[in-house]
């Protein structure tokens, strides 16, 4: 019975592996399965129709502050665009070390951090081509555009895994930063294997200033997450830090007109986020009504969304450029780009959600726990991280982890749990086919460019995986 129980996240997984069905429709065909399961009084607990559709409902009420986010996100990007006001880029001129590491390790992640869905892996990947790397070294290195996936799209994918597994997400923000930080100093020395490998050399001092700006950044990270709400954390952390590179490379003009201009939306959209999460009075009042449909999912506050931020900092960043029709000229493209990513996001928090209503993730837990005894944690960082790699989102890997995360552990354990496993979801949403596909038709490359890439990152996916496994064997261990 536990392999039909779990049938429907094998035929999701098996799916998105064999590349034959496309994400949308693989996971609605598992949410079904799963419905049928459990409907037909063949799962752990018995559950009538009605209720099977709350749970559903349930599931998709969960979702819904994610799709938001991601529509407004992709909006706010789109709105950039049509206005041609691009984020703030360095012109490179020559092969510098300095700026391919402030584009790969700060830029990619600072635009990622903001908006989401890959935007800081186009930005990227579209500099380091401007460079004059080839293709398969170019998608190696905007991978790492991806490393503050956790905090991408201002932290929704996080929050989304939050809600599902039961924790506030304040008590995971810190954890997920502390876990991070060994992650970026792989990051560092992958990203200088890749460059040594392309012929790129990087003196002493280059070295010095890229260990002291990730030195700058895990900490950062660390403290901004145990002050700050995680819409803001992840933005107020490597801002700062990119501010800094981007000073030493283009001195005076970083400080121009030109520049602020360019940077006036990203300030905007911090300074909406400050005065919303941080101002006691604005946030309680932003804070109701708040709505809830029952079966567990909490409530959420349409007035208090990161959305309503987003679509206020396109707004008021086209009134730096006079471009109003990029309001209205940006709605096709942000609706073209984002209802697939919202419809695969709905369809599995809402599978994840009747995996855990229904009784499936704690049957899962507990065979788990009798096959492996007290080792049963090490499989959810593993499985944030096939979740990760095949749907391309944070929010997916958080679907497939989540649950078998709630049912494992419980107590102080479970907040380093679920916190490994989004970290090692979110990095391996850098080489999922998703972001590969994407990065493929930028540089025009080829499979075999692909392939090479995926080999030269190798090392940093096994060092995420490993650094993520290795917290929840500690966290095990120190709670006895």
């Amino acid at each position: 019975m536990l392999f039909v129980w779990i049938s429907p996240v094998l035929l999701f997984l098996a799916l998105m592996a064999s590349r034959t069905v496309p994400a949308v429709p693989a996971a609605a065909l598992s949410l079904g399965l799963s419905v049928l399961i459990v409907s037909a009084g063949i799962g752990p607990v018995g559950i009538a129709s009605a209720e099977m559709v709350a749970i559903v409902v349930a599931g998709a009420w969960v979702a819904l502050p994610a799709v938001l986010v991601i529509l407004t996100g992709l909006y706010f990007t789109e709105v950039l665009v049509a206005a041609r006001n691009i984020p703030v880029q360095p012109v490179v001129t020559a092969l510098s070390p300095r700026h391919l590491g402030t584009i790969c390790l700060f830029l990619g992640p600072f635009v990622e951090t903001a908006t989401g869905f890959g935007v800081g892996y186009v930005v990227a990947i579209r500099a380091v081509l401007a460079s004059g790397i080839g293709p398969a070294t170019a998608l190696a290195l905007a991978a790492f555009s991806q490393m503050l996936v956790p905090w991408g799209a201002l932290g929704i994918g996080t929050q989304i895994s939050a809600a599902i597994v039961g924790i506030p997400v304040e008590m995971l923000g810190w954890r997920i930063a502390i876990i991070t930080a060994p992650m970026l100093w792989a990051t560092l020395l992958v990203y200088r294997r890749i460059l040594g490998q392309a012929g790129i050399s990087i003196d002493a001092a280059q070295n010095r200033e890229d260990a002291a700006t990730v030195l700058a950044l895990s900490l950062l990270l660390i403290v901004t997450n145990a002050l700050l709400p995680i819409e803001l954390a992840g933005l107020l952390a490597i801002g700062p830090v990119l501010l800094f590179r981007l000073w030493r490379q283009e001195r005076e003009a970083v400080f121009s007109l030109g520049a602020f201009r360019q940077a006036a939306p990203y300030i905007i959209l911090i300074a909406l986020l400050a005065l919303t999460k941080l101002v006691p009075g604005i946030h309680a009042i932003l804070a109701t009504p708040a709505f809830t449909p029952g079966q567990g999912a909490p409530a959420f506050a349409p007035l208090a969304s990161p959305a309503n931020v987003l679509v206020l900092a396109a707004i008021l960043g086209c009134i730096a450029h006079g471009q109003w029709s990029a309001l209205r000229a940006a709605i096709p493209g942000a609706l073209a780009k984002g209802t697939r990513a919202s419809i695969l996001t709905i369809l599995l928090v809402a599978l994840a959600w009747v995996i855990v209503r229904s009784g499936i993730a704690q049957a899962v837990a507990d065979a788990l726990r009798s096959a492996m005894d007290d080792y049963a944690a090490l499989v959810v960082p593993v499985l944030g991280s096939i979740g990760g790699y095949l749907t391309g989102s944070n929010t997916g890997a958080g679907s497939l982890a989540m649950p078998i995360a709630e049912s494992v552990a419980s107590g102080p354990v479970l907040p380093w749990i679920a916190a490994a496993a989004i970290m090692a979801g979110s990095v391996f949403t850098a080489f999922s086919p998703v972001r590969f596909a994407m990065g493929q038709a930028i540089a025009r490359a080829t499979a075999q460019d692909s392939r090479t890439a995926l080999r030269l990152l190798l090392p940093f996916a096994v060092c995420t995986v490993g650094i993520a496994v290795l917290t929840v064997f500690v966290a095990r261990h120190l709670a006895g």
